[in-house]
């Protein structure tokens, strides 16, 4: 009897082989992911109008009413800073949500939710030109809302409403603008490190105001004149936009008097006419729907709708490490000095 013939081992696999096939996988899940990330860039550049940015939620009301209010916040320290995940975009999400709010035609009144400390002055001004603009445009009246804070920049952009409400606990006012300038010079000599700037001079070939501001440094008597007058400058502005916004409540000398940075409890603020109301959420609510001669028309609250971008994204700093204004103050002199309309509370 003869033995059954058995198959002859199958032939083993090069490593070439594994290699390749590792390096095909590896290329093939690059090539997704890439197409994800520009699908998800693509979607944050759409227009607000083709792709929907934002969700609503119902927050009185009936969900049945054909007409709205929209309540759209400004929270947390007013930026606009980077493109990457984790970036501080104030000027651009308002930008998009008035946007949106243009193409839906059962919107009568907006409710701006201001809970902010401030931020930066540009962005303060954008946001508030963003809000007078479409304003003006539109028709649609604006009611400010001011929660635990509504100062500095917080209370700038709420110069853009037709009506100001504040609870009795608000904190508001500290109108100003403050840039600071960290030194660090005595503790570098203390640990033996020295920072040698090597910087253009004057047409006289005196040295040159490139570098003012160094943390490395003491700032001279001319500098400190120069960068003063810049503050000077911003706090003008701010004192012409709340002139402008308080026009028939506040005088422009009344305005000026208050503008010495001090804040104000929602009381004071009623009393010295920097507000028109105490009052809460639903007086706010009904206030906009007379404005809005609208009485039956329920409120929304918009919420911005993340990306893929955003999801896959783990960096930066969250929204809460950002609205502690001091860590904004720090981050800014990482980036460089700037003049911010912020209450720091230091």
């Amino acid at each position: 009897m003869q033995p059954a013939s058995t198959s002859p081992p199958a032939p083993r696999r090069p490593w070439s082989f594994w290699l390749a096939l590792v390096l095909a996988l590896a290329l093939t899940g690059s090539v997704l992911l890439n197409m994800l990330l520009g699908l998800a860039a693509l979607g944050n550049n759409l227009d607000p109008g083709i792709r929907p940015r934002f969700d609503e939620t119902l927050v009185d009301g009936e969900r049945s009413a054909n007409e709205k209010v929209v309540v759209l916040p400004i929270q947390g320290v007013i930026m606009e800073e980077g493109d990457g995940p984790g970036a501080l975009r104030s000027v651009s999400r308002m930008r998009s949500m008035l946007h949106a709010v243009r193409q839906d035609k059962s919107v009568k009144a907006i409710v701006l939710d201001i809970d902010s400390p401030g931020g930066g002055v540009t962005a303060s001004d954008q946001i508030h030109h963003e809000l007078s603009r479409f304003r003006k445009e539109t028709g649609i009246p604006i009611v400010a809302l001011f929660g635990d804070v509504a100062a500095s920049g917080g209370y700038y952009v709420a110069m853009a409403s037709d009506e100001i409400l504040a609870h009795t606990t608000t904190i508001t006012g500290s109108i100003g603008v403050i840039s600071q300038f960290p030194q660090v010079r005595d503790l570098m000599d203390k640990i033996g490190v020295e920072i040698l700037t090597i910087k253009s001079l004057d047409e006289h070939g005196k040295p040159s105001f490139k570098d003012m501001g160094s943390p490395f440094r003491e700032m001279r008597p001319e500098e400190r004149k120069i960068l003063q007058g810049l503050v000077t400058h911003m706090w003008e502005r701010f004192v012409q936009v709340v002139a402008e916004g308080r026009k028939g409540h506040l005088e422009p000398a009344q305005v000026r008097a208050l503008a010495d940075g001090r804040i104000f409890t929602g009381q004071q603020a009623l009393d010295l006419k920097l507000i028109d109301a105490l009052g809460y959420q639903e007086d706010a609510f009904q206030r906009a729907r007379e404005l809005g001669k609208a009485p039956q028309a329920k409120v929304v609250r918009l919420h911005h709708r993340e990306t893929l971008l955003d999801l896959l994204g783990g960096t930066g700093l969250s929204a809460k490490e950002w609205s502690a204004p001091l860590r904004v103050l720090e981050r800014a002199t990482l980036h460089g000095p700037r003049m911010m309309y912020l209450w720091s509370g230091s």
